[in-house]
Formats: C-alpha cells, sequence, structure tokens
C-alpha cells in the first residue's frame, strides 16, 4: 500500500485555567498563548510534512470556557490545512452537545467532528483508509464502546481516533472516560489507534502483532503531574509496518527541583544550589516549582521577593515551596525574660500537657493537636523573631 502519513494529537485543552498549578493569571495567560502556539506548529508541522489527515483524540478545548475568538482561531487553522482533512473525537472537556460549536457552528469542508456515540467511519479511497472513531455527547461517558465494535473491513487500512481510558492502566486521580480492556482492540483489523484523554505519551501493549496503539500526551502541560516537555505523534502507516515518532511543541515546560538546605545560613546557599540545575530543569522558558527542605541554620532568612530578583532570567517563574525545620532551640529560647520567651514555655507547657494526654499515640485527636500546637509555636516564634511567617 502506499504509505500513510498523519498527525496524531490529543487533550489540547485550548482556553484551559492554571490555577490549579499556582501560577499568577499574568503568566496563566502567556501558557494559554503557548498552548495555542503549540497548536498552530502541529497544524504547521502537517502541511510541511505533507500529511494526508491530522486526528484529534478529544479535549480540543474547554467548553465551559471556550471563546468566540478560540473559536475562529481553530476554523481558520483548519481551513489554511485544506486540503489536508481534519478528524475529531470530541471527549470529556468538549463534548458534541448544545452550545458547543462543533454541534452549533459551521466547520471548514476539511473538517469531520465525530458526533455520536457509537463508531462511525469516514472512507478516504484516494489514501487507501478509513477512520473509525466517536464522540462524547455529554461530559461524563462511561460507555464500553470498543466491546461493541466489529472487525472492521480489511480493504482500507483501518485508522481508529477516540477519547477513552485504558483501565489496565489510570493515571492517579483521572476519571475513567469511555472505558476499554486493550485487548478489546485485537483482531479488529485496526492498524492504528490514536486515544486521547491521559496526558502522558505512551505506547499500548496490545495483543495484537499488528495493531499499534498510543496516547499522544498533551502538547502543552498544565500541571505539576504533566512536567516536561509537551508534544504530538506523527505516523506513518505502509507496507513495512507503523512507524510511530515523538516530537516536542511545547514552550514553558514545567519541571520540580528539591533543594536540601541542611546547615544553610544565608539564602545566597539556596541560589547557588539551584543554579547548579542550569541546562537541565533551569532555563529560561522553564516555570519550576523549587521545595526546600532539610533543617538549616536559624541565621537563614528566606527572602522570596529577593530571591526571585537574584534568579530574574533564569527562568519564566519559580513556585517555592517551604518545606524547612528551622534549627531553634525551644528550650534556650523559653529561658528567654522576653514576650518570645513567654510565647515558647506557653506553648511548650501545652504540648507537653497533649504528650501527657496521649499525644504520644493515645486519642486520635492528640498527634493532630500536637501538630497543631508545634506549627504554631514555630509561625509564633518566627513572627516574634521578626521573620517572615510562611505556611509549611
Amino acid at each position: 500500500m502506499k504509505p500513510v502519513r498523519f498527525i496524531h494529537t490529543a487533550d489540547i485543552h485550548l482556553e484551559t485555567g492554571f490555577s490549579g498549578a499556582g501560577l499568577p493569571s499574568r503568566l496563566g495567560g502567556r501558557k494559554r498563548e503557548a498552548v495555542r502556539a503549540a497548536f498552530r506548529d502541529i497544524l504547521d508541522a502537517a502541511r510541511r510534512e505533507k500529511a494526508d489527515f491530522v486526528l484529534v483524540a478529544g479535549d480540543l478545548f474547554e467548553l465551559g470556557r471556550v471563546t468566540p475568538d478560540t473559536v475562529e482561531f481553530l476554523k481558520q487553522q483548519f481551513a489554511s490545512l485544506a486540503p489536508v482533512r481534519v478528524f475529531v473525537a470530541p471527549g470529556n472537556h468538549d463534548p458534541f452537545i448544545k452550545g458547543s460549536p462543533y454541534k452549533d457552528d459551521p466547520w471548514p469542508g476539511n473538517v469531520h467532528v465525530f458526533g455520536k456515540e457509537e463508531f462511525q467511519s469516514v472512507e478516504l479511497p484516494e489514501a487507501g483508509v478509513r477512520v473509525t472513531g466517536f464522540g462524547y455527547a455529554r461530559p461524563f461517558f462511561d460507555g464500553r464502546l470498543f466491546q461493541k465494535l466489529p472487525a472492521l473491513p480489511d480493504d482500507l487500512c483501518n485508522i481508529v481516533v477516540a477519547h477513552a481510558s485504558d483501565m489496565g492502566r489510570v493515571p492517579e486521580g483521572k476519571s475513567a472516560q469511555g472505558p476499554f480492556e486493550v485487548g478489546e482492540l485485537a483482531g479488529k483489523n485496526i492498524r492504528y489507534c490514536a486515544l486521547g484523554h491521559y496526558h502522558r505519551q505512551r505506547r499500548l501493549q496490545v495483543p495484537d502483532a499488528g495493531v499499534e496503539a498510543w496516547y499522544a500526551g498533551v502538547p502543552e502541560g498544565s500541571g505539576w503531574d504533566e512536567e516536561g516537555p509537551g508534544g504530538y505523534l506523527f505516523c506513518e502507516v505502509g507496507d513495512g509496518g507503523v512507524r510511530v515518532q515523538g516530537r516536542v511543541c511545547s514552550r514553558f515546560d514545567l519541571h520540580s527541583v528539591e533543594i536540601g538546605c541542611d546547615g544553610f545560613s544565608t539564602r545566597e546557599q539556596v541560589v547557588e544550589a539551584l543554579l547548579r540545575h542550569r541546562g537541565a530543569e533551569l532555563q529560561p522558558n522553564h516555570i519550576l516549582r523549587v521545595r526546600l527542605t532539610g533543617t538549616p541554620e536559624a541565621s537563614l532568612d528566606l527572602a522570596f521577593a529577593e530571591l526571585d530578583e537574584r534568579l530574574a532570567g533564569e527562568c519564566l517563574y519559580i513556585r517555592w515551596e517551604d518545606r524547612l525545620l528551622p534549627a531553634l532551640d525551644f528550650e534556650a529560647i523559653a529561658g528567654e525574660k522576653t514576650l518570645r520567651g513567654e510565647f515558647a514555655r506557653f506553648l511548650g507547657e501545652c504540648i507537653a500537657d497533649c504528650d501527657a494526654s496521649g499525644g504520644g499515640g493515645g486519642t486520635a485527636e492528640s498527634p493532630f493537636r500536637r501538630e497543631v500546637l508545634e506549627r504554631a509555636r514555630r509561625y509564633g516564634l518566627d513572627a516574634l523573631s521578626g521573620r517572615e511567617v510562611r505556611l509549611r
């Protein structure tokens, strides 16, 4: 057969929010523009590489947030791709329902949206391909359509596209949408199955050597469970088999770094430790979550505004997480004839009373109460010592 070339993308989430990642609103706006840019890159690749079609396996946009501007952006981008065909399988974030632009708006002639909760096929005889897919008609879909999918005719190369959950490997915290078992893809004359919903790019182990099934991953990560570069898949199917190539298109990648601060006495030591990550996690276009751990010297003063100023230009944004345990001699402080000493003595007595009443493993309330008292002592001493009070 003549080689068929196509792009598989999914989970673009145009107009998504980034508050869950703890990013400021100004940065959320830049990330949303980065998602658009990543999507333009994907379609540019389809033109440049003369792809036969593009598959979008669901969650192209956020229905509750999508704007008329974004809808027009999509229409223009897709129209400019013609005659390359685009096949969209709506998912749980962009279902084919009343009020959705899929249902209410006219789309360019080269775009096909699978608008029913049942598998339907579109044949491309000039390419020797049949594209089969389904779409969600509600925000939550638990139908097991792969169970009902019969063996497809073998007269054409069969490509399947769907937003669905491999129940053998459900990521933590992820809802099961369009559930299926990997074995349900076998024996149905499927050459390639393009999947969306899980945000990590990965290949499924299908018990049928003739089937390639992949999740494309996200083009641009939106949360700390989507760290690292995002991208899409460029695929080619021919007599020699299926070739799948992962490509990167993300702009602002998220990365986490942990800095152990045992013995640190100045914030310059924090900066020096972080700069050792230059070229890896620390790059000008990266968004960093820096978790500070360990027990530093009492002199360490983490003024995050000053740290941000010192590291300006090293990365796009830093989200600091203070998990430090300050080295405080509570007994010595309690001996002071100061307000700080009076506070330390009072909290120390409360903690001792908690221990006597079962804080070492007695009632279920006591360990929790002891933790609250310990935190109150640390926060209070920070305030009375003139240091910034930060949640730990």
